[in-house]
């Protein structure tokens, strides 16, 4: 509980900051090209039934909330974070089908009660208690629900040392609560928690670098939009074989529940 607190007020810490690069522009246009294609690529496996529900855990300003409600006209949403200042920031926003409120994915508890469940860029903050958060997201799913999730990974030992030092030099991190996996590690949290992996690619490369996460090298976060769209559009090309897999700083899965 000591890690949960300080993820806590981590986040109620930097919540300015982290919210304010989140709104640059060469962001929102990378992540626009992103999402643009994981919504195409998460419609081929959601449920048929008409209406859905959707869990989205971690939520921070439940932004991902509004692009899935805003696409999915059948889908409602309730969102959740641990941070107050990340919470009052979805609530401000006053998104339609979107519920939200402060809780903790390691205590929450319910049962065969959602469709979709989505965490973006969550469990690295949990790295000590994964299978645990993973284990409360499979429970809150119905039979075959979807759980999309991207997160931090590497695959090779350049890269985790490249990460392990932005977490200790960067205050946007809190290097003593949070980790990221290895992609061998991520996918046995996933299959161990009886989750089946239906889609999976890895286009965390250069754009994301740059734009993706712009608190990391916030000097690199350069150039105009356009060049955030042509490099999330490279990212995604190279992102779904063996270069992707080998040297991407990041996983998105698309995974049922069994």
């Amino acid at each position: 509980m000591d890690k949960v607190e300080a993820q806590r007020k981590h986040f109620d810490a930097i919540a300015d900051v982290y919210l304010k690069g989140r709104s640059a522009k060469n962001h929102l246009a990378y992540k626009q090209v992103i999402w643009n294609h994981v919504l195409e690529r998460l419609a081929r496996f959601l449920p048929a039934r008409s209406p859905l529900t959707g869990l989205e855990a971690m939520c921070g300003n439940a932004e991902v909330s509004a692009r899935l409600v805003n696409f999915f006209p059948h889908l409602t949403m309730h969102a959740f974070d641990l941070s107050d200042a990340m919470v009052k920031a979805a609530e401000t926003s006053q998104l339609k089908r979107v519920t939200t409120c402060r809780n903790d994915l390691l205590t929450f508890c319910e049962e065969d009660r959602y469709d979709l469940a989505v965490i973006i860029g969550g469990l690295h903050h949990i790295p000590y208690d994964v299978h645990k958060g993973v284990h409360n997201i499979g429970n809150s799913l119905k039979k075959g629900g979807i759980f999309l999730n991207l997160e931090p990974t590497h695959n090779n030992r350049l890269w985790r040392a490249v990460r392990e030092k932005i977490y200790k030099d960067n205050a946007i991190f809190e290097e003593n609560s949070e980790r990221a996996f290895t992609l061998q590690e991520y996918n046995t949290c996933l299959t161990a928690n009886n989750f089946r992996i239906l889609d999976q690619f890895y286009p965390g490369l250069l754009g994301y670098v740059l734009y993706y996460n712009p608190d990391a090298f916030p000097a690199l976060n350069i150039g105009p939009p356009g060049l955030a769209r042509m490099l999330a559009g490279l990212d995604l090309r190279l992102g779904t074989g063996a270069f992707g897999r080998i040297f991407s700083f990041a996983t998105w899965t698309i995974a049922e529940k069994i």
